[in-house]
């Protein structure tokens, strides 16, 4: 790749010691939003290639408009919660942190009824558990709970992904946060 003259001419101004405590150059700043945008850029990107191998590792048979969804949502920022059929976490996108402040790490093993408390209804929760077990969809308006006790409003859609012999194999849950 070629760097032009003008582009390290910029990059070493801003890299120079501001004037005043505490200010930085403008170009530093201009560089530090640009390489944070590609950051996020390849990181959704990531995802997005991580999604694809899942549906091939697992065998999903998805159609076009289901797989469009899903990487739009992905795209969109939506939260993604993977479970396996007795509904353990095994994937989150990157989202999940933002929407409950849980790290995969803290989830990955949990159910998502870590995610309930007092004011989950417990109606809701149960029609579509029944759903579920039926193999349908499940579309449902929930409140459910941050890390921090904080409650919020989410639509969730869980959809029981099946494999090519037909075979139900997990859950894939699509959460989105009403305002």
């Amino acid at each position: 790749m070629y760097i032009s003259e003008s582009y390290i001419e910029m990059v070493n101004r801003s890299l120079r010691p501001a004037s005043q405590e505490g200010t930085r150059p403008f170009p530093a700043a201009s560089l530090e939003i640009t390489l944070l945008e590609e950051a996020q850029l390849r990181a959704k990107t990531r995802e997005l290639e991580l999604f694809g191998q899942l549906c091939r590792i697992f065998d999903w048979q998805l159609t076009r408009r289901q797989r469009r969804y899903y990487l739009k949502s992905l795209s969109d920022g939506l939260t993604l919660v993977l479970t396996d059929l007795s509904k353990t976490i095994l994937w989150t996108s990157r989202s999940f942190l933002s929407l409950t402040g849980y790290t995969n790490g803290e989830v990955l093993g949990q159910t998502p009824g870590l995610l309930q408390g007092q004011g989950t209804s417990e109606r809701v929760m149960r029609e579509a558990n029944e759903r579920l077990k039926r193999s349908k969809s499940v579309e449902v308006q929930v409140k459910n709970y941050r890390k921090n006790g904080e409650p919020y409003q989410c639509r969730v859609a869980i959809d029981p992904m099946r494999n090519g012999q037909g075979d139900m194999t997990h859950y894939l849950a699509v959460e989105q946060e009403l305002k």
